[in-house]
């Protein structure tokens, strides 16, 4: 089986176990997916990136959109909202309307994922959730989920999580 959004490749891994032998590919393979999404349940997060998914907000401004802690967003293919809670997305902005904006954490801009987006377009302003028929989620953002690249950090814990699977095989 291949890694699926693995944090390691196979040669990475295979490498920091200190494995050679051909057969245990494809059990490292299994490890390292493993790994990788043990990393993920215990971010709470994931940081491989996930291509054009939908998912649905709120503002309680108007004009901003805080993504929350776990919604980390690389880039965006579709903006929409339900400007009359009609239940349909008939609304939509374009890139010159909006703006992405990173977590101040003195990182370099390219390795954090977007967290807040801020509407620049004069007259717009997205609809206020809950809405009169309580609805909620009218705002809806498409676009590539997760980390613009994974952080060393994650890559170094898939390592050490993946060398300890490695070593309780032998046990």
């Amino acid at each position: 089986m291949a890694i699926v959004n693995g944090y390691l490749t196979i040669e990475e891994a295979i490498s920091y176990i200190g494995r050679s032998e051909a057969r245990d590919t494809l059990e490292v393979e299994d490890v390292v997916t493993a790994c990788s999404r043990m990393v993920d349940r215990w971010c709470g997060r994931h940081f491989y990136q996930q291509t054009a998914t939908a998912r649905y907000f709120d503002t309680t401004d108007g004009f901003t959109i805080d993504l929350g802690p776990f919604n980390d967003l690389v880039s965006v293919s579709g903006f929409a909202y339900d400007n009359n809670d009609d239940g349909t997305f008939e609304s939509t902005l374009t890139a010159s309307q909006y703006q992405l904006t990173e977590p101040t954490q003195n990182q370099a801009p390219a390795t954090w994922p977007y967290t807040l987006v801020t509407v620049l377009a004069l007259g717009a302003v997205l609809p206020i959730a809950p809405a009169a028929s309580g609805r909620t989620g009218l705002i809806r953002i498409t676009g590539t989920w997760g980390w613009p690249a994974v952080p060393i950090e994650v890559k170094q814990a898939t390592r050490i999580l993946v060398a300890e699977m490695a070593k309780l095989q032998d046990a």
